[in-house]
């Protein structure tokens, strides 16, 4: 009877004993889910946040890379108007010192001046040719559509036409002694309705009929080339060189 009760009470020592170790076992096992809960608690958020922040470094990377092909453009847009102001700058000076240097009845009438509307104005304030003012932009344009030098035409108008004095330029808006011509030169002079419309006729005239191969006037490419047909005197294209060089150093005072 007493070793029943031993074995008894052994056996229930042994079986709190195991109930504590399952205890034991549960606890631990419990208290390592909630630790590995946590821990991938943690790491979903930095995984979160690791991806927002890549999305806002992509985000970035893309708006770097707009604008850095933005800057691109501006850059080569920047170039290419150095290159034109290069171009203008060089045509400028080339002709200018062509014109300065009496160089003007023998350049090719058939390049670019560059000379720019405001350069004009200031060269017809310069000269006191107040009859001429408001015709630079016409020149430059007539430049741009004709490919004629535009201060082999200025000069042309201001020699043709005293400075826009004339009769032909005052009555006719003539500047350029279009159709002057035989014995009445007034009545068969041409007719425009203005100065503007007559820059552009004569641009015209000059690049297709006299500096243009085939053209009906044509003998060359300068201005001595084409004073042969367009004028009696035999000094017109040195008068207008002589023209030219006035009007590019009252257009240009500082110099090239």
């Amino acid at each position: 009877m007493r070793l029943n009760k031993q074995v008894f009470v052994i056996g229930a020592a042994l079986v709190i004993l195991l109930a504590s170790l399952v205890n034991y076992h549960l606890t631990s096992q419990q208290e390592m889910y909630e630790q590995l809960s946590d821990d991938l608690k943690n790491l979903d958020q930095a995984y979160n946040r690791t991806q927002a922040e890549l999305q806002q470094a992509h985000r970035e990377n893309r708006e770097l890379k707009t604008e850095l092909e933005k800057q691109r453009g501006l850059i080569s847009i920047i170039e290419e108007d150095k290159e034109k102001l290069e171009q203008i700058l060089l045509n400028q000076t080339q002709t200018y010192r062509n014109a300065v240097e009496m160089r003007g009845s023998v350049m090719p009438v058939k390049s670019i001046s560059s000379f720019n509307a405001r350069m004009y104005e200031r060269a017809w304030r310069g000269l006191n040719a107040w009859a001429l003012q408001g015709t630079g932009e016409s020149f430059v344009r007539a430049e741009e559509k004709h490919g004629v030098n535009s201060l082999v035409l200025a000069a042309i108008a201001y020699l043709e036409s005293g400075a826009g004095t004339s009769r032909l330029a005052r009555d006719k808006n003539n500047l350029f002694g279009l159709g002057a011509g035989s014995s009445n030169p007034y009545a068969n002079a041409r007719q425009f309705n203005s100065k503007e419309e007559c820059i552009y006729f004569a641009a015209s005239l000059l690049g297709n009929s006299y500096l243009s191969r085939g053209g009906r006037f044509y003998t060359g490419e300068t201005l001595q080339h084409v004073g042969v047909n367009y004028a009696a005197d035999p000094r017109w294209a040195t008068k207008v060189a002589n023209a030219m060089a006035k009007i590019a150093r009252a257009a240009i005072p500082e110099g090239r």
